[in-house]
């Protein structure tokens, strides 16, 4: 096998196990969060961390 394709089924796998994590993960849990709540929480601590400086 060549190192490229070494290289792609290295990252297929590594993609499906976390795919795999995070949907028994979801199912654990009852709050789902949309991208909007994913992405507001992650500009509030970067703004919260920038003023800690």
């Amino acid at each position: 096998m060549r190192m490229k394709e070494s290289k792609n089924l290295y990252f297929q796998n590594k993609l499906y196990t976390k795919l795999k994590e995070a949907e028994q993960e979801a199912q654990l849990q009852n709050k789902r969060y949309t991208s909007k709540d994913v992405l507001k929480t992650l500009k509030d601590v970067i703004k919260d961390a920038m003023k800690g400086k």
